[in-house]
């Protein structure tokens, strides 16, 4: 073969390989940083971004390389973490991270790979987790302040890991255990507090409910008053009118209205004797004065009971 022929399938190969080289495709699951010579000079679909930025891209071939991170949330499973809270017990955590690659450059600047990432921030998480949990008892942390721990140790990772290219997105701790010898101390001493605090609470709520009672007390007492003084003004005002009316028609005829009250009076008698059944059959019954000294015969009121039921 020519040499010629040889030198120009030697360049249609190179030529072949530089434009296979001249293009990378950026997945949009991934975020791409084109390097020259060791420094980045271009970052492709990066978190944020105003627009997506996936798709076929060229570099310079033999010259620029590219470098993919991962653009999605990304997960790490802390190791054990053997601990000591404020009392000195020890305790067993074990806590994952999610975690996000938000800057490219500053990744690949201080970090380079994903595993060297994990690496430190398994440490960081580690240093973060005993910074917060080794301040509180294990009562704290097994029940009611896990919630404002997890915040904790998760603004201290960020700070901690800052200028890394790193956002901490959560930080949760799965498990937490104790030794046996300690899980009964740390049971005993919630169950004790806990007593406390409803003894506490119950105290409260009967000296609330004293003056609940008491407030009740007062205030029907005042309502009673204010019954007791109304009622009697208006049976007061009641007789008054009454009274007024009596003596209206009294005044109309003085006569009239003295043989009506004799009537009543009768009748009233008549009950009376009606219910002593002995009393009426011995005594006889006189009755009242009618208008102009009129009377009732004694005889009248004999034949009266002997026809049944008296005559009013």
């Amino acid at each position: 073969m020519k040499p010629f022929g040889i030198i120009g399938i030697v360049i249609i190969v190179a030529a072949v390989v530089a434009l296979l080289n001249s293009f990378f495709i950026v997945d949009q699951r991934q975020q791409s940083l084109v390097l020259q010579v060791g420094r980045a000079v271009e970052a492709y679909n990066e978190p944020g971004s105003p627009e997506p930025e996936a798709g076929l891209k060229f570099k310079i071939p033999f010259i620029q390389s590219v470098v993919t991170y991962d653009r999605r949330n990304l997960g790490l499973d802390v190791d054990e973490i053997e601990i000591f809270a404020s009392n000195q017990e020890q305790l067993i955590v074990d806590a994952f991270v999610r975690w996000q690659i938000s800057d490219p450059l500053a990744f690949y600047q201080r970090l380079g790979t994903q595993r060297e990432a994990q690496s430190q921030l398994n440490r960081f998480t580690e240093s973060a987790i005993r910074n917060a949990l080794g301040q509180q008892l294990p009562e704290e942390i097994i029940s009611g302040q896990r919630s404002e721990l997890m915040d904790t140790i998760r603004e201290n990772l960020g700070e901690s890991i800052a200028g890394r290219g790193i956002d901490i997105i959560d930080v949760r701790i799965k498990r937490v255990d104790l030794p046996a010898d300690v899980s009964q101390r740390v049971f005993d001493r919630m169950e004790a507090t806990r007593s406390q605090e409803a003894e506490q609470i119950r105290a409260e709520g009967e000296e609330r409910a004293k003056l609940v009672r008491a407030e009740a007390e007062r205030e029907r007492t005042v309502l009673l008053a204010e019954a007791r003084r109304e009622s009697e003004q208006i049976r007061g005002e009641g007789d008054a009118k009454r009274n007024e009316i009596y003596a209206t028609a009294y005044e109309q005829d003085a006569e009239f209205f003295r043989f009506q009250r004799a009537l009543i009076a009768c009748e009233i008698a008549f009950d009376a004797r009606d219910k002593d059944t002995d009393a009426s059959r011995t005594e006889p019954t006189r009755i009242v004065l009618a208008p102009g000294n009129l009377g009732l015969c004694d005889e009248f009121i004999e034949q009266a009971r002997r026809n049944g039921t008296p005559r009013r």
